[in-house]
């Protein structure tokens, strides 16, 4: 057996379901421990819960209606549909839906058209660019970013770059490219679910408990978020 097979057969085997197991049960375990924190420092918070003020708080910050958009509208709708393009392609794109179908689990659903995805993809990578270059050249926002901050964006977008790399043929003409891009994607694929709960990624869910959490807080206040 060569290196490639070895690696393909890992990456498509043992590393899958590890990363997959990692993602779910790191996440859920991170939740966890928000909670039992949130318990011990934010009682007050937790005796005037409401789902009414959790509802109407996610409500305002999942949809582009909260105060942030007016301060700063550019970044915020950028945002927006960075975050849109990260959770749409990755889920609906027919190439990973038939990974599924012919899983063990045989699980299906209705894919996004092609010309969609390349669009997603290369406007969340273009988005990517900009997020990078602003942690470069904006000195407030240098000052407050870390090695980890620059890495975890990296890691978020080479799975969209050699994703359109590999569905594109981009590479094939070099010949490590061209012979290995689907093992690289794959990776990189798996490389992220496995960091998202260990680091600042985890916030796709710690989003929604901090968000109640702050809205319950402005709503028994009689605040507005």
């Amino acid at each position: 057996m060569d290196l490639y097979t070895f690696l393909y057969d890992l990456a498509t085997g043992p590393l899958l379901w590890i990363s997959f197991l990692t993602f779910i049960i790191g996440s859920l375990f991170r939740a966890g421990l928000y909670i039992m924190a949130s318990r011990k420092m934010d009682k007050v918070t937790h005796e005037h819960f409401s789902l009414k003020y959790v509802f109407l708080g996610l409500v305002r910050w999942i949809l582009p209606i909260n105060r942030s958009v007016k301060k700063n509208p550019v970044f915020t709708i950028l945002g927006y549909i960075f975050h849109i393009c990260l959770i749409v392609v990755p889920i609906w794109y027919v190439g990973h839906i038939s990974l599924w179908e012919d899983s063990r689990f045989g699980w299906t659903w209705t894919a996004i058209p092609d010309e969609w995805a390349d669009y997603m993809t290369l406007t969340f990578l273009a988005i990517a660019v900009f997020f990078l270059l602003r942690r470069i050249f904006s000195k407030d926002i240098r000052l407050i970013s870390t090695f980890s901050d620059y890495l975890l964006l990296v890691v978020t977008a080479l799975p969209f770059l050699t994703g359109y790399f590999l569905s594109h043929g981009t590479l094939e003409n070099v010949s490590f490219f061209g012979e290995n891009m689907e093992l690289i994607h794959m990776l990189c694929g798996e490389l992220m679910l496995i960091l998202i709960p260990f680091t600042k990624l985890s916030h796709f869910i710690l989003f929604f408990f901090s968000r109640g959490a702050t809205a319950v807080e402005f709503g028994r206040r009689g605040y507005s978020v």
